[in-house]
């Protein structure tokens, strides 16, 4: 269940009298951050999209993320369809070269037929643990023999509604795995991923965020 805390969200287009620009007649909306991230909503009186000011600074965060799209792929892998419609909505038509996946198993599977292929390998992969066919623990150990033998780095962030502390320890066994995200995204879990990709990009080893 994702957190129930309530964002305000605000309508942002200059040229509607609701606008947050124009304080006397601002309209805004509280809504719980998973209905925020989940769906799509409109101010009544000119129709623009109603956001927040974090959602905005979450979506300039991934945006910055995945800004090279050639050397910076994305794929996604969670069983959970309204996260992936959450990721979606916040970035629109912008994710210019990311997948999606509800299971691990195609992932695997191209990553080890295209090991030797520069392109075919994404950058990086936001991992669920919790899935039905295969989890993201039978993921990680096939990883673990693969990684290796692969053409270029790739860095996992699992990305888990798990609050159990012995999933954080059992992940550090994983060295590629670079830092456990809860649900839902925080501009903060996002910047220290953005960091670290830029660090990777100047040619620096990556190390475990600095939140573990």
């Amino acid at each position: 269940m994702l957190n129930a805390e309530k964002i305000t969200c605000y309508c942002f287009n200059k040229d509607c009298a609701a606008s947050i620009y124009n304080d006397t007649t601002c309209l805004s909306i509280q809504v719980p951050l998973e209905v925020a991230l989940s769906r799509t909503l409109n101010c009544i009186e000119c129709g623009a999209e109603l956001l927040s000011p974090l959602l905005i600074e979450i979506k300039k965060d991934i945006l910055n993320l995945i800004k090279d799209d050639q050397r910076h792929s994305v794929a996604i892998i969670d069983d959970d369809i309204i996260f992936h419609e959450t990721v979606k909505i916040i970035l629109k038509d912008n994710w210019l070269n990311a997948s999606f996946y509800m299971n691990p198993e195609p992932v695997y599977n191209a990553l080890y037929t295209n090991r030797n292929k520069h392109a075919e390998i994404p950058n990086i992969i936001f991992l669920d643990l919790d899935m039905p066919l295969m989890d993201g623990w039978e993921f990680l150990d096939l990883f673990n023999n693969l990684h290796r033998s692969l053409v270029k780095p790739v860095s996992i962030y699992i990305i888990s509604n798990s609050v159990d502390p012995a999933d954080q320890k059992r992940i550090k066994a994983y060295p590629f795995v670079k830092s456990f995200i809860s649900k839902p995204l925080t501009r903060h879990f996002l910047g220290k991923i953005n960091e670290e990709v830029s660090r990777n990009a100047a040619g620096l080893e990556l190390k475990p965020a600095s939140n573990w």
